[in-house]
């Protein structure tokens, strides 16, 4: 770490800079209470200070053997000094004391100067994902039902074979079951009991939305939202997922009347022993 940069474990009394910059972002989400902030977020998130004065944090995630940077956000006045690659380095010194040696993130395809970053750090692009709004009254337009789908509640048991049915990082649905209020469920196929591959979701009501949200196909998207639709808040007219990897999903939902928020570039890589 830059002697110009210092970086620190988040506390309480870190809300409010969370709260200021969360925006800065740029992604429409909604800023978290103070008690969800501090039960979900402030565990995993560095806070960068230059002197007195705070410009920035990084809310990371450790999943088993991959770290996964899910915010970085510079205030706006500390732009273009050296502020985002510090954050980045602190968090690859908290992702290799855990035991990490992969890191991973998603950013908007349009900021390049985020991906030039990113990609001096050895980081590469994996897939693109699509960020869409679904109102539930467009269930009934999406491709067909199957037969002999159901929904249940992902055992824990099952993680593991989920994530890798689905190339995830491992740890990826176990770190979602840890958060207050989610709702993770599996589609089953009846015809194969045992096959993983078919689709689940990690469901958060108060977003509302879901990621991951993965399916092995396009029709399988309509039975695993109105799995989820009974878990959804009454007054929510609509819930949101990330297609990740999946441009036949995306075009399905696009038909059927979902919208898209923005579009999403994923990158990975080793991490680095000096950032």
């Amino acid at each position: 770490m830059s002697a110009f940069f210092s970086a620190r474990p988040a506390t309480a009394a870190d809300y409010d800079t969370y709260a200021r910059l969360f925006p800065e972002l740029g992604t429409d989400d909604p800023t978290l209470s103070r008690e969800p902030w501090a039960a979900e977020l402030m565990p995993h998130t560095l806070i960068l200070e230059q002197g007195s004065d705070i410009v920035g944090y990084a809310y990371v995630v450790v999943l088993k053997e991959t770290g996964y940077v899910r915010h970085v956000v510079v205030a706006p006045e500390a732009r273009g000094k050296g502020a985002g690659r510090a954050l980045m380095q602190a968090s690859a010194e908290r992702f290799r004391a855990a035991g990490c040696s992969r890191w991973c993130l998603n950013v908007k395809v349009e900021n390049t100067v985020a991906i030039a970053l990113y990609s001096s750090l050895g980081l590469a692009k994996v897939y693109e994902s699509t960020s869409m709004r679904i109102g539930w009254e467009t269930l009934a337009r999406l491709p067909g039902e199957e037969e002999g789908i159901t929904a249940r509640v992902i055992d824990p048991r099952e993680d593991a074979a989920l994530e890798a049915a689905f190339g995830l990082p491992i740890g990826a649905i176990t770190i979602c079951r840890a958060r207050a209020g989610w709702v993770l469920l599996r589609l089953v196929d009846a015809a194969q009991p045992e096959e993983a591959r078919v689709g689940f979701a990690c469901f958060n009501p108060s977003f509302p939305g879901s990621f991951p949200f993965r399916v092995a196909g396009p029709t399988l998207v309509r039975p695993l939202l109105e799995a989820l639709r009974p878990h959804a808040r009454p007054e929510d007219t609509f819930t949101q997922v990330v297609v990740e990897d999946d441009p036949e999903t995306k075009h399905a939902l696009v038909e059927a009347g979902a919208s898209v928020r923005m579009e999403i570039m994923n990158m990975a890589g080793p991490i680095p022993e000096r950032v």
